[in-house]
């Protein structure tokens, strides 16, 4: 088994079996972070031939893909490398709207044996991954499949031999392999009514609340506004009345916290919204908000973990609270921070405390301000 806690050379990672690199990526709790939650380790039990790297943001106004390319070439770079020594890809293409060519023409300079580009239509799509396949390679994903047992099943992109990953699925594949740390965060952006456009990097399952009083929102007194979790294509309700019906929590296919005025039921209105990168770039929450999380054990897709804590507990950052199940789909889950359980009811860890230790935290702070140097 490929363990975690354990930093990697490139030829190191190179050198993982198969199994180990699927086993570390399933331990570290990586899913499908651009919506779906569907568990990555599932789709390399049975690779490929060609790696799709989906990096056009899937909603309109998203920045926070674009600037996770800008900020860790180096690191998509080793991990593509690694990536076709591993499972024998015969390609790895990343897919990139025709506007942002210019956004990607590092990627564009390095681009070779390694990897190509393509450049597909400026458009958005529900059932994001088959539209994209289409246009990058001209190949259908059939709508249905005949299955051995005579029943039918939808289409997907392993029926055309095909991988894809979004961009933050593809980082935490690396911090998983080359890092040995497991999902903890998640990179999102607060944008829309009465803001502007700011992206994090947030400790999963903080609160929705905190994070936009963070961001400048009054929350309190912002009655008048709604939350989406999402961007006006697909979303989920977060808040529907700011600083009245309660809060939400950042989950790990949560992209955007969406503000909209209350009482908006068509939300495409806002398909025209634009949006440039934000000066500053990803700011990391890390350790800043202090109210606790809630970890879910399970998913959409995921059998619920076997919880290591207890109500009560001390647990530190980092520190694994719950171990994937054998049966079905199932992931490990990481403390987002350190703290003391509260609960873990209806398989969600809550822990309350919120931070992590400080050294810890200037230490992440150091490592940042010096790669961006």
């Amino acid at each position: 088994m490929a363990e975690l806690k354990q930093k990697r050379t490139l030829e190191e990672v190179k050198a993982l079996s198969r199994e180990e690199a699927v086993e570390a990526i399933r331990q570290a709790g990586v899913i499908g972070a651009g919506g779906g939650g569907f568990p990555t380790y599932i789709k390399y039990k049975d690779p490929q031939p060609h790696l799709i790297v989906n990096a056009t943001e899937s909603e309109p106004g998203y920045q926070a893909d674009k600037l996770l390319h800008k900020e860790h070439l180096d690191e998509f770079l080793q991990l593509y490398e690694a990536m076709k020594a591993i499972f024998d890809f015969e390609q790895v293409s990343m897919c990139v709207h025709e506007k942002d060519r210019e956004w990607f023409s590092d990627y564009a300079e390095h681009a070779g044996d390694l990897y190509d580009m393509r450049y597909v239509p400026d458009k958005y799509h529900a059932g994001e991954e088959n539209m994209l396949i289409r246009y990058a390679t001209d190949t259908e994903v059939p709508w249905r499949v005949d299955t051995p047992d005579g029943k039918r099943r939808p289409g997907m992109p392993l029926d055309v031999g095909i991988i894809v990953n979004n961009s933050e699925t593809l980082l935490n594949v690396y911090r998983a392999l080359f890092l040995g740390r497991p999902v903890i965060t998640k990179f999102l952006q607060v944008y829309g009514e009465e803001t502007d456009i700011k992206v994090y990097e947030v400790p999963l399952g903080a609160s929705v609340a905190e994070v936009l009083r963070f961001a400048g929102i009054d929350v309190e007194n912002s009655g008048h506004l709604t939350c989406l979790d999402g961007g006006p294509y697909l979303n989920d309700m977060s808040i529907e009345e700011l600083g009245e019906t309660g809060d939400a929590y950042v989950r790990g296919t949560t992209n955007a916290l969406m503000l909209i005025q209350k009482g908006t039921t068509a939300y495409k209105e806002y398909t025209d919204i634009k949006t440039d990168p934000p000066e500053e770039g990803i700011v990391s929450l890390v350790g800043l908000l202090p109210k606790g999380v809630n970890l879910p054990l399970g998913g959409r897709y995921l059998k619920p973990a076997t919880p290591l804590v207890s109500e009560g507990d001390e647990v530190a950052y980092e520190q694994k609270i719950g171990e994937p199940v054998d049966e079905g789909f199932s992931i490990g889950v990481w403390a987002s921070v350190g703290g003391t359980v509260t609960s873990t009811e209806d398989n969600i860890i809550a822990i309350a405390g919120g931070a992590v230790p400080m050294e810890e935290a200037e230490a992440e702070a150091e490592t940042e301000a010096k790669r961006h140097q």
